[in-house]
């Protein structure tokens, strides 16, 4: 069950990623600061532990002290978690409930008919879609100044990663894959976005965002690097049954392991994993310079 719900979370992001728009309006609007506040999805757990103190977080969802899918897991420690039943929501009387387009919509149907406050969010494609939802949710829980902090020290590191971008004829080529068994093309999505950023050629971009793509497929477009996003080996749904990255090296691709959380949800910690890629990617990228036509 487990593995069942952490699969379907996953490929739920991935599909969103797709499609979703940065921000649902919600029945949370105005009204004084929240003081019971619960997430039930990662990106809303992210933003409470950024914005606003523990003492106002009533509860977690059931990923935010996950280190493979959480991106600030630690700071989630000791918070309850709660998977999102109506009941016991109910009981826990918040002020207001962070939910996303992936959540169960019959709980947030549920919640609204109680008239409990309810924010939805939807999955960032870009940099303008994370600073707009930072600042939406923000403005929500009255911790304006809290995210724009956030975002300077976020638009700081981007700059600074764009700045050292290679030129865009010596970007090298790049895949995303996902614990092994599955490969997904990223086009349109946030992860398309960090490999943009930081100077990749998406080539995942070519096939439909949310769908596995066949080993073999992968393998033919060639890729000089491979990002390779998988589960801790303690978690039990980490598997090495299929061998993805020694496949890729014979073909000469670098492989680059990451854990879950450097990508699966856009938040800007994603911003560590994209500094350690452009350091692999840099020479890889003067090599190309050196290939390219006088």
């Amino acid at each position: 069950m487990e593995t069942a719900r952490r699969l379907s979370w996953l490929l739920g992001l991935w599909a969103m990623t797709a499609f979703a728009s940065v921000f649902v309006p919600s029945t949370a609007e105005g009204g004084e600061k929240p003081q019971r506040i619960v997430s039930l999805c990662v990106p809303g757990d992210q933003l409470l532990l950024y914005l606003v103190p523990r003492e106002r977080i009533v509860a977690l969802s059931q990923f935010a002290a996950d280190p493979d899918l959480s991106p600030n897991y630690q700071k989630a420690t000791g918070i309850p978690r709660i998977r999102g039943g109506v009941e016991a929501l109910t009981a826990m009387q918040p002020d207001l409930v962070i939910t996303s387009v992936y959540s169960t919509k019959s709980t947030t149907d549920a919640l609204i008919k109680r008239g409990v406050k309810v924010v939805k969010l939807n999955i960032p494609n870009t940099f303008d879609e994370l600073r707009a939802m930072i600042r939406d949710t923000a403005r929500i829980l009255s911790e304006e100044a809290k995210a724009e902090a956030l975002i300077r020290d976020m638009d700081a590191r981007l700059e600074q990663l764009q700045a050292r971008r290679p030129p865009e004829s010596d970007w090298p080529t790049a895949f995303i894959s996902f614990q092994d068994h599955f490969t997904i093309g990223s086009y349109f999505s946030f992860a398309g976005t960090l490999l943009e950023t930081v100077g990749c050629r998406n080539i995942g971009s070519q096939f439909a965002s949310g769908r596995a793509v066949p080993l073999e497929t992968a393998l033919a477009t060639r890729p000089q690097l491979l990002i390779l996003a998988r589960y801790n080996e303690a978690n039990p749904i980490s598997t090495q049954r299929n061998h993805t990255a020694d496949y890729f090296r014979r073909l000469g691709t670098e492989v680059i392991p990451v854990s879950m959380r450097d990508i699966a949800s856009p938040d800007p910690s994603n911003l560590e994993f994209a500094e350690r890629l452009q350091e692999k990617l840099l020479p890889i990228a003067a090599k190309n310079q050196q290939h390219q036509p006088k």
